[in-house]
Parts: structure tokens; sequence; C-alpha cells
């Protein structure tokens, strides 16, 4: 496709999840092929037609709550001529009108081939990341906050006590003011320091680990010479790595294994593998 039509492609993909997330199935319908393909985050959601789709949404639809979309991030996977498929990421948070709090990270892919001057989705599909939304039985829509974010929020309110905020200035001179709470973990990067942040966002600091290890809070815990990891975004330590809720495995050095674990378990009482 010519760049103006990826520019348009990325713009209605865009504006489709945007539309879908405000309660307005109707235009992502609208742009759909006959024979599209529809993957969800649901075992059930695998669907191959309108029709199906239609029925799925409609259904959908019943359960899900207002929200809004912050930090996305759209890419072309593939430009094949008429077809080309963006992949995007980016954080659902319920809008202020809603009466519980949910945010999470999802994943989508959308096909697009221009048929007959129009363009139209052949094929979509839409994750989360393992573990981050649990649908209970008999539910369509997540109705319960996700762990990642219930951490997050209750460091973001046991925070507000701490106003110590860490400044961060990136290889693009972009200066970042950051919480604890803020932080998954962070990796030396020759020398800088790369910052993996709870709304998937990565920042390139200008300073070196050890120079990041003096202005972060005790939550922040090395790890390995390359890596220090927030204590409070662990979800299981295994046999020589730690796995984050967001999905990210930190390395152990085999000969501190057993001092971090114990160390680790004893301060947040995480869950360890047997």
């Amino acid at each position: 496709m010519t760049k103006k039509n990826i520019d348009e492609v990325i713009r209605l993909t865009q504006e489709c999840l945007t539309r879908y997330w405000q309660l307005d199935i109707d235009y992502i319908i609208s742009l759909c092929d006959d024979d599209v393909v529809w993957i969800g985050a649901l075992q059930s959601e695998f669907t191959m037609g309108k029709d199906a789709f239609i029925e799925d949404l409609t259904a959908v639809k019943k359960e899900l709550k207002p929200c809004h979309l912050v930090s996305q991030e759209y890419v072309v996977a593939q430009n094949a001529g008429t077809a080309c498929t963006i992949a995007g990421r980016y954080l659902v948070t319920t809008d202020e009108t809603v009466e519980y709090f949910l945010q999470a990270q999802q994943r989508c892919t959308f096909t697009w081939e221009m048929v007959e001057g129009d363009l139209k989705i052949k094929q979509l599909h839409v994750s989360n990341p393992i573990g981050e939304l649990k649908v209970k039985k008999g539910e369509k829509f997540v109705n319960t906050i996700g762990e990642m974010a219930q951490r997050y929020l209750m460091n973001h309110i046991h925070a507000l006590e701490d106003t110590r905020q860490l400044t961060v200035i990136d290889e693009k001179d972009v200066v970042h003011f950051l919480y604890n709470e803020d932080i998954v973990y962070a990796a030396a990067e020759g020398r800088n320091c790369r910052i993996y942040t709870v709304d998937g966002s990565e920042i390139c600091g200008r300073l070196n680990m050890t120079e990041f290890q003096q202005i972060c809070g005790k939550e922040l815990v090395p790890v390995h010479r390359s890596y220090v990891i927030n204590r409070n975004y662990i979800s299981l330590i295994q046999r020589y790595e730690v796995v984050m809720l967001d999905g990210s495995k930190i390395p152990i050095p085999v000969k501190k294994y057993k001092e971090i674990k114990d160390c680790l378990t004893e301060m947040h009482g995480v869950k360890t593998e047997k």
C-alpha cells in the first residue's frame, strides 16, 4: 500500500479501538469484510464471517464499560501490495464515570485489504498478557481489577505519602518524572539504563545502573548486576529467574539464586516454583 493508505489504515485502526471501548461497535462492524476472521481474548472468540463477529460483539457490549486508551503504539507488521497488517499495544483504562477502576494492557493485530477501492478488515486479533485479565465463567468482559492494575493502584495510594520523584533524562534529552510504582524493572544497557514501566513504555535513561540504584526507592531490588526489579510487581520466582506480572523474565545468577530467592520471599511473600 502507499504511504497515504498506510497512514489511513493506522488512523482507522486507532479509531476502531477508541470507538469500541466507548461502546460504539457499529463503526468497526462497518469496516469489516463479509468473511472477516475474529480472534479475541476469550476461548470462545474464534469466529469466521461478519455475522458471527456481530453476534459476539453484541454480547460483549452488554457487559462492556466505557474505557479510554492511553500509551497507544501501532506498527506496520506487513505491507504487501493491496493488503497490510497493523500490530499495536495500548493500555485500557476505565472512564472516571465507571464505578470501579480497571487498567490493563492489550495487544492487537488488524489485517486490512483494499477491496474495490475501500479499506476493509479481513482479520483482527485482540489479546491480553497472560494472567493479567481473567474473565469469570459465564461473563464476556472483565469486571474485576487486573492484578497488575490492583497493585499499581495500591502502590500509587502509598506513594502519595512519599512525594519523592525520580528524575530521568533520556537519550533524546527528554526529562521524565517517575515514582517507584511506575517502574516494573530496569536493565543495564551499555552505559545507560533502560526502564520498563507499568504502562508498557520504555525509557532509555542517560545514567548507569549504579546511578539508578542510588535514586530509586527500597521497592526496587537488585537481583543481578544488570537488573533491578520492583518487588511489588513480582509474579513468581522460579529456577534462576524472576517472572514479573507483565510476563518479563529476569535472570538470577546461579550462585546467588538461593540468597536472592530467600530474600525476596521473606520481604514480599511471593510465590516460588515447587
